[in-house]
């Protein structure tokens, strides 16, 4: 089979023992929660977005790894809301510093990796650091304002969670019980290699970022660390997938904006989480193309008339993904050397 078969062969295949509408309205309902509630009562609409944007991201960490013990959960909550913050406040000192800090945060979050428990949280501590740093107006106030209602948000999301749990264990016995901790922990020198390139390529798409002036330089980051892969050919299969499902949904969101209608976008916000969810392992693209127009739709609610954002996505993915491919070239052209240079006598 050639190259491009095979490439097209995995970007169509589909797991779909993987999809679940039963998951997506549960995940949904909690991530959206928090902005009916402020629709309907609180009118606090910057704060309580930074609560459905911390469901979203507790959601994903659960959702990663559906036999993640509670505790390690509940600990959770914590450190990425924490992270939250920090990015925030890595943000009010000068660029440089800023960059630095990404890298090495990102670095340090992703040593978590080791662990197969703990590896979803490493990986939205690093994601939500990066958000904290690239999302406007951050200041000392806001940073602890990020952090207290994305935590609320994800303390929310816990007891969804929790709550589908209750339900399923009348059912099925969990395999996600504290005591499933039988993990194969990944090679320590493979994690803090892979972790370093991560926080390396992070930095430098960051630092791209602010060159270019781009508004939302952190989606490139993100798209860095959950694309890296331990070799070339699934790292630029990947990408793609990513790419390819960002354009699609980038265009859905430009439909979508057209409608000033504000109970529309909460129903099509309602609709996408759900399909977001829902088909989350089923297919990257699949994922994506629900995905993109449900963070252009908050994002518009948090920042209204930034309706350009689904252009600057589909840049700034391109942006990370074409760091991510080329940085794991490197380390597999730089291994092969070294072993080759081993090998001469």
């Amino acid at each position: 089979m050639s190259r491009i078969s095979r490439f097209v062969k995995d970007i169509r295949r589909l797991d779909k023992s993987a999809f679940s509408l039963t998951r997506g309205f549960r995940a949904a309902a909690f991530v959206i929660a928090p902005i009916i509630v402020d629709f309907a009562i609180v009118h606090q609409p910057r704060l309580l977005v930074l609560a459905t944007l911390g469901a979203m991201i507790l959601t994903n960490t659960e959702m990663q790894l559906p036999a993640i013990p509670s505790r390690i959960l509940l600990v959770a909550c914590f450190t990425e809301a924490v992270s939250f913050g920090l990015g925030t406040l890595a943000a009010t000192t000068g660029h440089s510093l800023t960059i630095l800090l990404l890298g090495i945060a990102v670095f340090v979050a992703l040593i978590a990796r080791v662990s197969t428990n703990w590896a979803p949280v490493g990986t939205f501590t690093a994601i939500i650091f990066a958000i904290g740093l690239g999302l406007p107006g951050y200041s000392i106030q806001s940073a602890g304002l990020r952090a207290l209602f994305s935590l609320i948000g994800m303390l929310w999301a816990l007891i969804g969670v929790e709550i589908q749990r209750f339900a399923l264990s009348h059912r099925i016995q969990l395999s996600g019980s504290d005591s499933a901790a039988n993990e194969q922990p990944r090679p320590r020198l493979d994690v803090l290699g892979s972790a370093l390139i991560i926080g390396i390529a992070s930095a430098l798409a960051y630092a791209i970022g602010l060159l270019l002036g781009l508004p939302r330089d952190f989606w490139a980051v993100v798209t860095i660390i959950v694309a890296v892969r331990p070799n070339i050919s699934s790292t630029t299969t990947f990408t793609s997938m990513i790419v390819i499902g960002t354009i699609v949904g980038a265009l859905i969101a430009l439909i979508t904006l057209e409608n000033s209608n504000l109970y529309l976008r909460l129903a099509l916000l309602f609709s996408f989480a759900v399909m977001v969810f829902a088909t989350m392992k089923v297919n990257v693209i699949l994922t994506q193309i629900f995905l993109v127009p449900f963070i252009i739709i908050l994002l518009n609610i948090y920042y209204p008339g930034e309706w350009y954002l689904s252009f600057i996505r589909i840049l700034d993915v391109a942006i990370g993904g074409a760091i991510a491919v080329a940085m794991v070239y490197l380390r597999s052209a730089l291994s092969g050397s070294r072993l080759l240079g081993n090998r001469t006598p």
